[in-house]
């Protein structure tokens, strides 16, 4: 069972309870004809719906006209749009779902995510490809999908097991920089990712200048007042975060199955736009616009091929 099902409302489903009303699910969807089929690869996805901006992305493929169901994940739709510089996609080793290695440009972040729109991949990998399934190598398959793709907006997204609410801080008023500078700094980053190294000494000073003040500010004054959002890998699983963002946009749904209460957060990490839903039950203390959010995530992103 996927446990991130418990932040889109089913905190209480048990495994055989999930295989019923996944079944349940792919005979309903079937039957009123709600599925997607790559025609080529065999390939099949149900979206069944949980909520307005929630649901489960139900994927298996086909042997003649029956759908073999493979697995499910739960998801959260986008809002807000990154650019990107370059991005890598490769296969999970287990199942056939995609991992994707993306530079952010605005952070100079290097993320990885787990690929929503696996059906959109598919078309965009084979677009303008005759083949014929059976003649097609694997390994060559896999060779093209780990070619880098360049220049793809992605809507970034997350799921969260627990977390809470902080104050917002007080912040000081600072002078935005010019869209010269943001773009001067986009230069730096990508010259140092290349080997340059004035840009890599540039960037080396103005983190030390930062721990130097943070060093000082530490000792007189609470973490949580200093920074004000985090974006940091967390545990074992390469697409886990912990973060802390402020609460740019606030919504509330319910599970039209279960009835629980959903919040869908658009947060902003250090610059990252990231929509996050979280079950109501599993979130300590309420949630407002300018507070911000604590918790460990699961990213995930739909990439507009």
């Amino acid at each position: 069972m996927n446990i991130y099902t418990r932040a889109v409302g089913f905190s209480d489903l048990t495994s055989e309870k999930e295989e019923e009303f996944i079944k349940l699910g792919i005979e309903e969807s079937l039957k009123e004809g709600f599925v997607v089929r790559h025609e080529k690869l065999d390939r099949g996805v149900i979206i069944l719906r949980l909520s307005e901006s929630t649901g489960l992305y139900i994927f298996g493929r086909y042997d003649g006209d029956n759908f073999k169901y493979e697995y499910y994940y739960p998801f959260v739709v986008g809002t807000r749009v990154t650019d990107n510089e370059e991005l890598t996609v490769e296969r999970h080793l287990d199942k056939e779902s995609y991992a994707v290695i993306c530079d952010e440009l605005k952070t100079g972040v290097t993320l990885i995510f787990y690929l929503q729109n696996v059906m959109d991949y598919f078309d965009y990998l084979f677009s303008g490809k005759e083949f014929k399934l059976e003649k097609f190598n694997p390994d060559v398959r896999n060779a093209i999908s780990k070619q880098a793709i360049r220049n793809k907006k992605v809507a970034l997204t997350a799921l969260s097991l627990g977390g809470l609410i902080l104050l917002p801080t007080a912040k000081k008023k600072k002078i935005k920089r010019s869209a010269k500078e943001e773009e001067s700094r986009k230069n730096l980053i990508q010259a140092a990712k290349k080997g340059d190294e004035n840009a890599i000494e540039s960037l080396t000073i103005e983190d030390m200048d930062k721990y130097n003040e943070l060093s000082q500010r530490i000792t007189k004054e609470d973490i949580f007042t200093i920074i004000d959002s985090t974006f940091m890998p967390c545990g074992v699983e390469c697409d886990q975060y912990s973060v802390v963002g402020e609460i740019l946009e606030l919504k509330t749904e319910e599970n039209i199955y279960t009835g629980e209460k959903m919040y869908i957060m658009l947060l902003d990490c250090n610059g990252l736009v990231i929509t996050t839903v979280i079950n109501a039950k599993h979130l300590m203390g309420e949630p407002e616009i300018g507070r911000r959010f604590k918790g460990q995530i699961w990213l995930q992103g739909n990439v507009k091929f």
